[in-house]
């Protein structure tokens, strides 16, 4: 197992590596979660690699049942699992893979359900979040763009949805494997809806839409859906934290880097992009207006 500590000052690097079979990769600051996996995977060379967040507790079947998953067909790239929600009262899903609405928004299927029995089922899922997820390797050097897997530039927050979006133009599936469960506490390895947090997830899913909305979705309809989404999930931010505004400039001035990479992650697409366009669900616009859908992660 392999551990990157991001500049931790709570004692768990030590803790780290204090224990046996594991790698510690300690960086004097906290690169962030994207510049930290891809060193992990730089550091490891199985054909799967399982992404998975401090705050997230896996069942002892999460694994083989992912692997077998993924297994069952050559062209599986990730396999997630049945997240549910930790702490609390009733019990609720935290995740069921990743779901696209036409509007551009990527959402955790499922966040805030009733963990009622529902999603039984195994089925390809549009993609799937990376608190708790078996990734072919495979695919992830597919994707990569200058040696990144994750991009870096988005620090943390949304880098698993750019992830599916790059695999998908690849021709890459992600599938629901309901029998590898865990539970994920969210907000144990960082603190709920600062204003860094706001900044990143703003610019994030800006630079998202950029980088990879299928090209008809750059005009018309689609255009002015993401559009009227994005400016009132900003303005929600920032009522919260008025700094999160700031990760709309953050997203303008990547916009030339953003648009380059579109034209090396799309230019080299496998599928047609009414593939991707089929994924795309009606927009629950009263529940993304209300702030509710989840989040990516």
């Amino acid at each position: 197992m392999v551990v990157v500590d991001n500049g931790s000052q709570d004692g768990s690097r030590e803790w780290f590596q204090a224990q046996p079979d594991v790698q510690v990769i300690s960086n004097s600051s906290n690169l962030g979660f994207a510049a930290a996996v891809n060193q992990g995977l730089r550091a490891t060379g199985a054909a799967y690699v399982l992404l998975c967040n401090l705050d997230v507790t896996l069942d002892p079947e999460f694994l083989s049942a992912a692997v077998a998953r993924a297994e069952s067909a050559a062209d599986i790239g990730s396999v997630g699992g049945r997240l549910r929600g930790a702490g609390g009262g009733q019990s609720r899903l935290d995740s069921t893979g990743h779901v696209l609405y036409r509007s551009g928004w990527v959402s955790n299927r499922d966040q805030g359900a009733p963990d009622d029995g529902r999603r039984q089922r195994a089925e390809e899922v549009f993609g799937v979040s990376a608190a708790a997820a078996l990734y072919r390797r495979q695919m992830l050097e597919d994707v990569a763009l200058d040696g990144e897997v994750l991009c870096e530039d988005f620090f943390a927050y949304l880098e698993d949805v750019d992830l599916d979006w790059r695999a998908r133009w690849r021709g890459w599936r992600s599938w629901y494997e309901p029998a590898a469960t865990a539970a994920h506490r969210r907000g144990g390895t960082g603190l709920h809806a600062t204003s860094a947090i706001e900044r990143h997830v703003v610019a994030n899913r800006i630079s998202v839409w950029v980088r990879n909305a299928p090209p008809d979705w750059l005009g018309g309809g689609h255009l002015a859906s993401a559009a009227t989404l994005f400016a009132l999930r900003t303005g929600r931010a920032a009522l919260r934290h008025p700094a999160a505004s700031a990760g709309a400039a953050d997203a303008l001035r990547r916009l030339p880097q953003s648009r380059r990479e579109r034209q090396l992650i799309v230019g080299r697409r496998r599928v047609d992009p009414s593939e991707l366009s089929g994924w795309a669900q009606p927009t629950p616009w009263r529940t993304m207006l209300r702030g509710g859908s989840g989040g990516s992660r």
